[in-house]
């Protein structure tokens, strides 16, 4: 893992503590505030069931466990590599290793970010004894390796006879749910979208329309062919994978000597040529099927560890302005806007902790205000909790001292977007207020 990945899962880690001790600041919040008012923010914030699993999901992940299938040459390892964004080591398992399977494990130095059982398929995959079969044999190691989500991987080029492969997942999906009492998720993943016609164009954004029609046309294929067959799968989509690859000194190498590279090379191989063709596109489809929450954390931590930091923060935006939205909805003996204002500055403390930035429940309260007029932001708590109703009339004139669910929910969305743009996207503060305004007639509007 390198410095720039250490230094997100500290941040990860970091707002995780916050929220933890969230609970201590709410009950630190002046006398005026009831204590009955106080344990109504935290049941909202800390009893928050999504919230909560979003947390929770920051530790309590782990690698998923992909069952990857696709006969030799489709480029299985190229589509690990191009998934992760780097070379990855494969180290073998030995508890699960046979003629017709291979279990290895994806590193990134000591860090395991995908647990993998790779099949070339039934249709080149032979019997190693007479009393049972070459299918019988993979489909006992699968129900051993119990994966999250199984890849059905297909050559752009070569439009092989796929039907004993598909008539062989269906048997797997059969079987998997009957022991398991689950179905389990197939992704179709055509590989190698670089090698269509004409194949000079190598860079994604060079593609030609003809090409692109190409590969649209064997898409279409493989869906009328296993769809005909019965074999439910959760999504289909076609790919590249293709990556050259250079040494920390800048010589670009072949794949087929980069495992006799010295380790440290390896362990810092570069990107030479990106040319990955809808990678992004297969990651939802693969976050989208996996059921298991901690190995869709897990994969988004091997995969798009910069990613799942703004996919945090929407999160928290989201879930945050439901928080609002609730307690608006709740008769309480306090202005709903100083309850409101104690719940948009836990979410900008949070988004702030995802920046690598560590504020105070006063700078979040200052920032805030500053969204409604520089001015506000002298105010301290308690004077907000006694003039809360001439506060809210400067964001919302008119409304007096209650709030309704969609102000609150809009109100906090905005504040959201808004240190999103001014925290995790360095923007000045100028143009953070300008996304504020933008998302709160945005959703107003909506």
């Amino acid at each position: 893992m390198n410095n720039d990945e250490m230094r997100i899962e500290q941040r990860l880690k970091n707002m995780k503590k916050f929220y933890n001790k969230s609970g201590e600041f709410i009950d630190k919040l002046p006398d005026v505030i009831p204590d009955e008012t106080k344990e109504m923010i935290k049941e909202n914030i800390l009893g928050d069931k999504e919230l909560k699993k979003l947390m929770d999901g920051i530790d309590s992940h782990r690698p998923p466990r992909i069952f990857l299938i696709g006969r030799t040459g489709v480029g299985k390892s190229s589509l690990i590599n191009a998934i992760c964004g780097k070379y990855i080591s494969k180290v073998s398992d030995t508890k699960s290793c046979t003629e017709n399977t291979n279990t290895y494990l994806c590193k990134d130095n000591d860090r395991t970010l995908m647990e993998i059982l790779d099949t070339r398929g039934i249709a080149e995959s032979e019997s190693l004894d007479d009393k049972i079969s070459a299918e019988e044999m993979i489909i006992d190691e699968i129900n051993k390796f119990s994966p999250d989500i199984a890849i059905l991987m297909l050559n752009c080029t070569h439009r092989d006879d796929v039907d004993s492969d598909v008539e062989f997942m269906k048997k797997i999906t059969k079987t998997y749910q009957r022991i398991n009492k689950i179905r389990l998720p197939i992704v179709v993943a055509i590989n190698k979208c670089d090698e269509m016609a004409p194949t000079r164009f190598k860079n994604p954004e060079e593609y030609p329309k003809n090409k692109i029609h190409k590969i649209n046309e064997v898409v279409q294929y493989y869906k009328d062919i296993i769809v005909k067959s019965g074999l439910k799968i959760d999504n289909i989509t076609a790919v590249s994978s293709l990556i050259d690859w250079k040494t920390p000194d800048g010589k670009e190498i072949s794949v087929e000597y980069i495992d006799n590279l010295p380790i440290y090379d390896i362990n810092n191989l570069e990107i030479a040529f990106d040319g990955r063709y809808r990678i992004e596109e297969l990651l939802d489809i693969l976050e989208e099927a996996i059921q298991d929450f901690e190995a869709q954390m897990g994969l988004r931590m091997a995969s798009r560890l910069k990613e799942v930091v703004n996919r945090i923060a929407k999160q928290l935006t989201n879930i945050f302005s439901g928080i609002s939205a609730t307690v608006a909805l709740t008769p309480i003996p306090t202005s709903d806007i100083y309850i409101l204002l104690i719940i948009q500055s836990v979410l900008v403390s949070l988004i702030a902790l995802l920046s690598g930035r560590e504020i105070s429940i006063k700078a979040a309260k200052d920032f805030i205000l500053g969204m409604g007029g520089v001015l506000l932001g002298g105010y301290t708590f308690r004077v907000i909790a006694q003039q809360s109703s001439k506060i809210l009339n400067v964001f919302w004139p008119g409304v007096g001292s209650a709030v309704s669910s969609t102000v609150a929910a809009t109100g906090t969305k905005a504040i959201g977007n808004a240190a999103i743009s001014y925290y995790i996207d360095d923007n000045t503060l100028d143009e953070a207020k300008k996304r504020f305004e933008k998302s709160k007639k945005e959703d107003l509007e909506s």
